[in-house]
């Protein structure tokens, strides 16, 4: 048996014209070769839109700049009922008070530290019109989103891909088990019968 490894790969495929190997061979190293070309296909897909998302997010990162405005909110008083946010911090509300970027004062609830007093300043993301929106995507929201997606693609297809290989070798062996046994009640007797 040769050690060479694009060897033991082209038999694998079944690119190798082996004589010897059955339909039910050739048709698994078919399936093997399509799997193989199918994860490949993916790492192409992926990539092409994992790099679209990216391409999405810097568009809505400056998108999200431009109608986003830090300003400064004076707490009115303390902060109250802590949680915790989705970044897993503890976060707490509390009205305030703070001038829009187009000039009006504004006021309201917002999330701050529960360490935060009345008179406290907290610095919230607002439209131009005053009204508080979540800051805007910062380019590691960016990069992560591209990457699950980029990632997320061919992880999929090649795990969809493994489990029909394995379906089909699973098939391939049970098939070949009952083909066996019943060429082996043919030839058992006659074995018996040679052997004594």
């Amino acid at each position: 048996m040769s050690q060479n490894p694009f060897a033991r790969l082209a038999r694998w495929l079944g690119l190798d014209r082996n004589p010897l190997r059955r339909r039910c061979d050739r048709v698994e190293a078919a399936v093997r070769l399509s799997a193989v070309l199918g994860v490949l296909a993916a790492v192409v897909l992926g990539i092409m839109l994992g790099l679209r998302e990216y391409g999405l997010g810097l568009k809505e990162e400056a998108r999200q700049a431009q109608t986003r405005h830090p300003v400064n909110a004076t707490l009115v008083e303390d902060v109250t009922t802590p949680r915790l946010s989705a970044a897993g911090a503890a976060v707490g509300h509390a009205q305030a008070h703070w001038t829009a970027p187009d000039g009006t004062v504004r006021s309201g609830t917002i999330d701050a530290s529960p360490s935060k007093h009345a008179g406290d300043v907290v610095a919230i993301w607002t439209d131009r019109h005053g009204t508080v929106t979540p800051r805007p995507q910062d380019r590691e929201t960016t990069v992560v989103a591209a990457l699950t997606v980029g990632t997320g693609v061919p992880l999929a297809a090649s795990a969809f891909l493994a489990m029909v290989v394995l379906s089909t070798r699973a098939v391939n062996q049970r098939r070949a088990r009952r083909v066996w046994e019943a060429q082996w009640t043919v030839v058992e007797p006659m074995w018996r019968i040679n052997g004594r």
